[in-house]
């Protein structure tokens, strides 16, 4: 894992929200700041403890935890806490912050720099506050609801690209007991590869929706995910003029399936088409 004098700096500072979640995006920008530090510093320590096969935790994960969940507590403290270690009540309606600590743990153990801090702020509309601080990247992506998504202070877009062979896509695999058959899935993912310049994989669900929402991919889907893992990137894509959905046939938004779609918008009907023809096997 990068030292913390070798992590390079943000490119601009975030800039001041405005409007009327001010003071919730300022001071998510501020707790996952706080947590990401946390992080940072604390890189290559800590035990490492399997949930179940694949699914790591940290002390570092639990430590980033508490401090955000205590911060929110102490300041907002009618709103609701979904968060991944240790406040992961259902809560399905209502203000509530849904954080994860650590996205893309695996990768912290492992040394590999995309990782990332997730906090948002949802209500009965949807994400109303995101913020994905990548602390070994130096940057920051943040959004506020009707307000524009940016990375550091600079405003982000989504790309232009309309035809699926030219576009870059995103996704992760479903290595989680019970969250999708594996072997089906790698088989859309070579259906994807095929279909498009190229297929990435992050490992931090957080960041594939932050690099789509800043044009760095033109698309990315992925299911068996947990609120945390997409309320805050959610906001980012849609922000920055892309469009996020469930997969074909679901009724019910990603923040309840798990199963998320977001693109550029142009190619969001060429991605259902690809995920349809598999999802029934899923």
């Amino acid at each position: 894992m990068p030292h913390e004098s070798s992590v390079p700096p943000a490119s601009s500072a975030p800039s001041a929200p405005s409007g009327s979640l001010a003071v919730e995006a300022a001071f998510a920008l501020e707790v996952a700041a706080e947590a990401a530090a946390l992080v940072r510093s604390r890189a290559g320590t800590g035990a490492v403890r399997e949930k179940s096969r694949a699914d790591l935790v940290t002390d570092v994960d639990e430590a980033s935890e508490r401090l955000i969940v205590s911060r929110i507590r102490a300041r907002f403290p009618a709103d609701a806490v979904v968060a991944e270690e240790f406040a992961a009540a259902a809560v399905a309606g209502g203000r509530r912050w849904v954080i994860d600590p650590i996205d893309g743990t695996t990768n912290f153990v492992h040394g590999h720099p995309f990782v990332a801090v997730s906090v948002a702020l949802v209500d009965d509309a949807g994400p109303a506050v995101g913020v994905v601080h990548a602390p070994f990247l130096g940057e920051v992506f943040h959004a506020v609801r009707g307000g524009g998504a940016f990375l550091g202070g600079e405003r982000m877009a989504v790309t232009d690209e309309t035809e699926l062979g030219r576009a870059l896509l995103a996704t992760g695999f479903p290595f989680k007991q019970g969250k999708g058959d594996l072997d089906a899935y790698m088989l859309l993912v070579a259906d994807a590869v095929r279909s498009s310049r190229d297929v990435r994989r992050a490992g931090s669900a957080a960041l594939d929706l932050a690099f789509t929402a800043a044009g760095r991919v033109e698309g990315f889907f992925e299911i068996g995910l947990a609120p945390w893992d997409v309320a805050a990137g959610m906001l980012l894509v849609a922000e920055a003029g892309g469009r996020v959905t469930g997969w074909p046939g679901d009724a019910d938004p990603p923040l309840v399936t798990g199963r998320i779609l977001a693109s550029n918008g142009h190619l969001h009907a060429a991605l259902e088409e690809l995920t349809a023809r598999w999802v029934d096997r899923l």
